[in-house]
């Protein structure tokens, strides 16, 4: 009349079946925290400001150029204007250009017309081929396209403050052109435009010198900078 069976367990317990475990409350899923509203502020500050930050500025390129009927368009202070064809950058000192070739052909035909006509045609065709040479290679620096940055068509334009001095590391905003200036670009306070791989300004040149007119510029100092010593050295030698 025992309840127990022979290893002592209850007869109850054996037609109940195994107990079930009993899950503790600590094992229960809970909720996520609630994320801070601090953090969700940041998170969609950070978003806002990834939207509004300015597109990287690009080089305007002559051939993309939407005239749109027109044949002259300002970017900055710098005229591009179109003939048969062909761009030309003017700059805002475009009068500096003109005293350049009026000095250089100045000095031209007083050599020709004062010196070379009295000693032989080798110096008058000498002179005249210097003094051609000298404003050709003015004329293309002057117009040649410095490396003008695209602003953005929102932009507020005008010298930009403040000043910019250095060239851009690549990761300066231009507030005037309302873009991010691409590495060694700087806004120049005279054209009012970012030059790309600027290096100075020149107002013989009549703008900017930067890297699409560096080369043509060189050219330029390299054939006046002859002809000048050509024309001063025969000068010399035959008076």
């Amino acid at each position: 009349g025992s309840e127990a069976d022979v290893f002592g367990v209850p007869r109850a317990a054996v037609a109940a079946g195994p107990t079930p475990p009993r899950v503790s409350p600590e094992a229960s899923p809970r909720e996520a925290p609630p994320v801070p509203q601090e953090e969700l502020s940041s998170l969609v500050a950070e978003s806002d400001t990834a939207e509004r930050q300015p597109p990287v500025g690009v080089a305007v390129e002559a051939a993309e150029i939407a005239w749109q009927g027109r044949w002259c368009i300002r970017m900055g202070r710098i005229r591009l204007v179109r003939l048969r064809g062909h761009t030309l950058f003017i700059g805002p000192h475009w009068y500096g250009t003109i005293i350049m070739l009026l000095v250089i052909n100045a000095v031209g035909l007083m050599f020709i017309f004062g010196v070379a006509i009295f000693t032989s045609s080798l110096h008058t065709v000498c002179g005249v081929l210097v003094t051609v040479s000298s404003s050709l290679a003015c004329i293309q620096c002057a117009v040649g396209d410095p490396g003008v940055v695209q602003p953005h068509p929102a932009s507020k334009g005008g010298p930009g403050k403040p000043h910019q001095l250095l060239p851009s590391s690549g990761r300066r905003e231009c507030t005037a052109c309302g873009i991010v200036q691409p590495r060694g670009s700087l806004h120049c306070e005279y054209c009012e435009v970012c030059i790309l791989g600027w290096d100075h300004h020149c107002p013989w040149m009549s703008k900017c010198i930067g890297e699409r007119n560096l080369q043509a510029f060189y050219t330029f100092l390299c054939v006046a900078l002859g002809s000048l010593g050509y024309v001063v050295v025969a000068t010399i030698l035959t008076t």
